[in-house]
């Protein structure tokens, strides 16, 4: 049997550093296949870059880069609208040209960024059944709740609220997660609360559900980045005891209770810098590093900026607890976001002290797996604190071969590998 042709639209790849560019080489990298990416390229991440090097996988995808991610994404601080938009028909179009010129089984598209599903779209329009066409989703699109958070958009100045509709609008426009929901031939979700939450806002939710697949987010049992969080040292006794969160805190993810309460507790305790202290890397919201300062928490509650994937990974080693802010919705209404670190954190079998509510994707997998996720309400998260504070350790014996990458994304690799035109 010959091998299947594969387009591949992910936006940026790897050894570039985004959730989306894991994703989309996890998905397919076990697939007997021959893969053309059309790509954005991106800032290499050392560690991405020497895992990927020393995968064999790697050597079956063919990259050709259209232009500079941060081109492509167009932004008012960057003052590139017309030029992001003229970027994102250039790599769209290139990729419809490439579809043009080869006979491929299948296109493959991912988003964020999602403009890469109008690439899809267009393919799959001019190629009709000659093609089958899988979307990728990390997050949704249609009625994101991201984009409605009233706080959030209270706090934003007229300038940067016209910004922030301009991002969205080319970024994230919800037509794009219509058109692949329409047209594209199957889905993949990351975990059952998107894929029902997604479904959930069309009328032939019987025919999204028969076409869905959920991959689950994994790791490659091969690459160091992984192996040596499996086998690192657990919790250490020592204190401060160190609570280190990775990622953006921004919209929905909010940590108002947490700061609230690590207040409360330094009006209880004095000494609490010597106790416990969290470290924030990456992306944070103003309004939390004025809070922070309004409360005079800066000695439990310090932030970075954003540090290489190598960085965290070490980091993560590092730290004796680890920290998961999830998304808060409005009256704990069902959310379908999972934290992208949520595979890292089942790996280490560390302590996490995962900020949340019931209806959530991260509530339901680390409660299966033994942790206790603490509450969003201000009373919870001073026990949950008071706990770790005590160094009261759990012991984690779960299997993670649930999560190990050729059992994740075996569905995937049958129906690509198995199917004909």
């Amino acid at each position: 049997m010959n091998k299947k042709k594969v387009l591949v639209i992910p936006g940026g790849f790897v050894p570039y550093n985004d959730t989306v560019t894991l994703l989309s080489y996890k998905h397919l990298r076990n697939i007997d296949a021959d893969f053309d990416v059309v790509a954005l390229q991106g800032k290499e991440d050392k560690g991405l870059k020497s895992c990927v090097e020393n995968d064999k996988n790697f050597s079956k995808f063919k990259i050709e880069y259209v232009c500079d991610y941060n081109d492509a994404i167009a932004t008012l601080e960057r003052k590139n609208v017309l030029s992001g938009v003229i970027n994102i028909m250039k790599y769209c179009r290139f990729a419809k040209k490439k579809a043009k010129l080869n006979n491929y089984d299948f296109v493959y598209t991912s988003s964020i960024p999602a403009f890469t599903h109008l690439a899809g779209y267009w393919i799959k329009k001019m190629k009709g059944d000659k093609i089958k066409w899988v979307a990728s989703f990390s997050d949704p699109l249609y009625k994101s709740p991201y984009k409605y958070d009233e706080d959030t958009l209270r706090e934003y100045s007229l300038i940067t609220k016209i910004g922030f509709y301009i991002y969205i609008w080319i970024y994230m426009n919800a037509w794009y997660e219509k058109i692949a929901m329409k047209y594209a031939d199957k889905i993949v979700y990351i975990c059952e609360e998107q894929r029902n939450f997604m479904i959930e806002h069309y009328e032939n939710k019987d025919e999204l559900l028969k076409k869905s697949m959920i991959i689950p987010l994994n790791y490659i049992k091969d690459w160091e980045i992984y192996s040596n969080l499996m086998n690192c040292k657990k919790n250490s006794s020592e204190k401060p005891r160190k609570i280190y969160h990775f990622g953006r805190i921004y919209g929905l993810r909010k940590i108002d209770n947490l700061l609230l309460a690590l207040k409360e507790l330094k009006d209880e305790d004095p000494n609490l810098c010597y106790k416990i202290k969290f470290k924030q890397y990456g992306e944070f919201n103003q309004r939390y590093k004025n809070m922070i300062n309004e409360l005079n928490i800066s000695d439990v509650f310090e932030n970075f900026d954003k540090v290489s994937y190598d960085e965290v990974m070490n980091l993560m080693v590092e730290c004796d607890v680890l920290a998961l802010f999830d998304t808060i919705m409005k009256d704990d209404d069902e959310q379908p976001y999972l934290p992208s670190k949520t595979l890292e954190y089942i790996l280490l079998k560390k302590e996490v002290f995962i900020l949340t509510t019931k209806k959530s994707p991260a509530y339901r997998i680390f409660k299966s797996l033994g942790f206790i996720p603490t509450l969003n309400n201000i009373q919870a998260i001073k026990e949950s604190l008071k706990e770790l504070i005590n160094n009261k350790q759990r012991v984690y014996n779960y299997d993670i071969e649930q999560y190990e990458n050729s059992k994740a994304t075996v569905k995937l690799k049958e129906y690509i590998e198995s199917n004909s035109k």
